[in-house]
């Protein structure tokens, strides 16, 4: 174990998904999404602690995420958003159910299964709606219909799409557009098919902010872990983890002494600097110093000084009590949405950056 790890609160974790159980009507199931391994803080432990409250389902964004949460012993029903027409072993072995999002994904896993003489195959359908990114467009619908309704290999266990900015007041007429395609698009197949499907369309914002939505499932992702980018709503949900670490070593400098690459920082009088072994291999952004982001130990608030280094970062410990062996919080509850504002991004990329390197605790 590393001397830097991330800390996750079991009970925050269990808060957020408290409020989303909350928001549904009683019939409507919970998708916790754990792509890109729980945006970074640990696909294994919080399925595992999901899995123990009862959510109905995981999703993940590739397949061999979704064979690491199965050899974790995780049984929840586990969606694959970006299969590969590779893999289409693997989806079987692990009880993995991908989204089609393509004819051309269909035909092949039709083809493969036929040769398997598998029937009843679970898959997920993906409707474009308006995001224009992955998804069977309306225009597409009547040759799907043929494909469906000519095999028995797959069953449609779901048809679902994606809202492309639920959060925004300012794109509203889009996403009810968005939702009105969604209704029209679904109603056609459940009216063609034989086929008992559900439906889900509704991200962390759009559960949050289009509730008539709901339809038989929502897909909370990083607001699950905390961070939601509606404004009014940012209060409800708590951030889970933080990211912290320990001081290995402190060195005494006199004024006129620099420290890290390019010497890109110089003391101005006698300096007491301290190594934190954590950098930007750990996914710690190197603008990090430049925005003003400070490290606490002791209570203090302590600048980064000189570049963040590939495994290492320095902090000013001068005029204060910090010592080898402290405890020091590189991401507290609530930086990583200050973080994000202050570096012109979404605490999205602040944790999904969060490498497999980096050691998580669930506590």
């Amino acid at each position: 174990m590393r001397e830097s790890y991330i800390d996750i609160n079991r009970s925050r974790l269990l808060h957020n998904l408290q409020t989303f159980q909350n928001l549904t009507h009683p019939h409507v199931r919970i998708l916790a999404n754990l792509k890109a391994n729980a945006y970074g803080l640990g696909a294994v432990k919080i399925g595992q602690a999901l899995e123990s409250q009862g959510v109905d389902y995981f999703s993940v964004a590739f397949i061999n995420e979704g064979i690491r949460l199965r050899k974790a012993g995780i049984h929840t029903n586990l969606l694959v958003f970006n299969p590969s027409t590779e893999h289409f072993l693997p989806l079987l072995d692990y009880r993995l159910e991908p989204e089609v999002s393509s004819i051309f994904y269909l035909k092949k896993l039709i083809y493969f299964l036929d040769k398997k003489g598998i029937q009843g195959f679970p898959i997920h359908l993906k409707l474009d709606t308006g995001m224009h990114r992955a998804g069977i467009t309306k225009a597409e619908i009547p040759h799907l219909m043929g494909l469906l309704k000519s095999q028995k290999a797959v069953h449609l266990k779901s048809v679902f799409s994606h809202l492309a900015a639920a959060e925004d007041p300012a794109e509203d007429a889009f996403t009810l557009n968005q939702i009105a395609n969604f209704e029209h698009m679904s109603q056609i197949l459940a009216n063609q098919l034989n086929s008992n499907f559900f439906r889900h369309l509704l991200n962390t914002a759009g559960a949050f902010r289009f509730p008539q939505a709901q339809y038989d499932m929502i897909r909370p992702g990083l607001g699950l872990f905390g961070y939601n980018l509606v404004n009014e709503k940012k209060s409800i949900l708590q951030p889970i983890s933080q990211v912290k670490s320990k001081i290995t070593q402190v060195k005494t400098l006199a004024p006129g002494e620099s420290v890290g690459y390019n010497r890109s920082f110089t003391t101005k009088q006698d300096s007491r600097i301290g190594l934190i072994p954590l950098g930007y291999a750990d996914g710690l952004d190197r603008r990090m110093r430049h925005v003003g982001h400070t490290i606490k130990c002791r209570g203090y608030k302590l600048p980064i000084v000189g570049s963040i280094s590939m495994d290492t970062l320095s902090i000013d410990l001068s005029g204060t009590p910090c010592r080898e062996g402290d405890e020091v919080i590189i991401f507290d509850y609530d930086d990583v949405a200050y973080l994000a504002n202050k570096l012109q991004t979404i605490p999205y990329e602040i944790i999904a950056k969060l490498p497999e390197r980096l050691p998580k605790k669930i506590r």
